[in-house]
């Protein structure tokens, strides 16, 4: 079986997170089938060095590329497909979608037995114009920002995705009743999870894991309110202490936050952290908090969950769901105030979690499990496809 791969999303050498967990499951997936990964590069950031796509996912201000320099992973081809997005004020437009549903049509059909794309827009919309006309299937998943924050605009041009899609992957149930609230019938919906590179925390020393230490990993945007979680640490014992990793756009202003609560000998910025550094970044912590107002399916929270770290977040999103079980860590509010905030970081700091328990609960969610349910999904579409081996991608001239 040949699949095709169509993301904007993955990762770049000087952003190597950018939509990692698209790269980590088209890993994962090399085990079962031929992957190509088709990566739209947006022409307009040679034009204005600002990419229209780095504006929808909220790091306009921040990330800044004239060269995309794509990572590129064992058994994966990966293929270039620039496009041209609309302007900044026109974005969500159809425009985009036609502009990058054209440029996909270089690519050969005939080499491939299905097509994946990744996120609702542009590539969702892109691959269901492109696919038209076309007997190849197509499956769609939806990550989370491509479904809370889509725009009227988009909203009106979901029918043909709707109708052309064999199936809708929400990585939540939260997403999926999203998705049907747009128009998608319940049998196009599969909820099918991101997983984790479990093979990285398959030798995590917590020895040194400090009981006093609470840490947050992601990008430094609004929504990610770390700037509640810092203003809760100034309601809690002196002795407890915060490590934040990861960079975006509020860094600044949250570091301004650190100084003006007098909180620089408790709060720690580490910056971006390289990704063989993430298991002792958890395994040396007692608690993570994920204070944000929305998210999709967060894998740091699996990620913290492998190394027997218990997570703290705000039950938004597909969040209740990954937290299903009390053993794992503590929902709050998405509305909570730092004071309360502060009462829950010392009840959880205070209580006796079962590590063992949150790690084993951790390895159902390995990328090498969510690989075996994509490949029951895409044997249910194509029921007489068989295993092929791998082929060169061929691009019209």
């Amino acid at each position: 079986m040949r699949i095709l791969i169509v993301s904007h999303l993955w990762p770049r050498e000087s952003w190597s997170n950018y939509g990692i967990f698209v790269s980590d499951q088209a890993a994962a997936l090399t085990e079962h089938v031929d992957v190509t990964v088709a990566v739209p590069i947006d022409l307009t950031v040679r034009r204005s060095e600002i990419s229209v796509l780095s504006v929808i996912s909220g790091m306009d201000k921040y990330r800044k590329r004239t060269k995309p320099e794509l990572i590129s992973y064992p058994e994966i081809k990966l293929v270039e497909v620039p496009f041209k997005a609309a302007l900044l004020r026109q974005k969500f437009t159809e425009k985009t979608i036609g502009n990058l549903s054209e440029a996909l049509s270089s690519v050969s059909l005939g080499k491939f037995d299905l097509v994946h794309a990744h996120t609702i827009y542009p590539d969702g919309l892109a691959c269901a114009q492109w696919l038209e006309e076309q007997k190849t299937p197509l499956v769609i998943t939806a990550h989370g920002t491509d479904v809370h924050s889509i725009s009227e605009g988009v909203l009106k041009l979901l029918d043909p995705l709707l109708h052309r899609a064999d199936a809708l992957v929400p990585v939540s149930n939260f997403l999926g009743d999203q998705l049907i609230k747009f128009g998608a019938d319940k049998s196009q919906v599969r909820v099918i999870p991101n997983g984790f590179v479990a093979q990285q925390f398959s030798d995590v020393d917590d020895s040194h894991r400090d009981p006093r230490k609470i840490v947050l990993l992601g990008n430094l945007r609004p929504v990610k309110r770390v700037d509640i979680l810092i203003r809760a640490l100034q309601y809690c014992s002196e002795d407890i202490h915060l490590e934040i990793g990861g960079d975006g756009p509020s860094k600044k202003e949250l570091e301004n936050l650190v100084k003006k609560l007098d909180l620089q000998d408790r709060v720690k910025f580490l910056g971006l952290v390289p990704r063989k550094d993430v298991p002792s970044f958890f395994a040396q912590a007692s608690l993570m908090c994920l204070v944000s107002s929305r998210e999709g399916w967060p894998t740091v929270i699996f990620e913290a969950l492998a190394c027997g770290t218990p997570v703290l977040a705000t039950s938004v999103g597909g969040v209740p769901e990954a937290l299903s079980h009390a053993g794992l860590g503590q929902l709050v509010p998405p509305d909570i105030n730092p004071e309360a905030l502060a009462e829950e970081i010392e009840s959880s700091l205070d209580f006796n979690w079962n590590r063992q328990f949150i790690r084993d609960y951790a390895g159902r969610f390995s990328w090498a499990e969510i690989a075996k349910q994509l490949m029951t999904l895409y044997r249910d579409i194509l029921p007489d496809c068989n295993p092929s081996v791998p082929d060169e991608l061929h691009l019209r001239s």
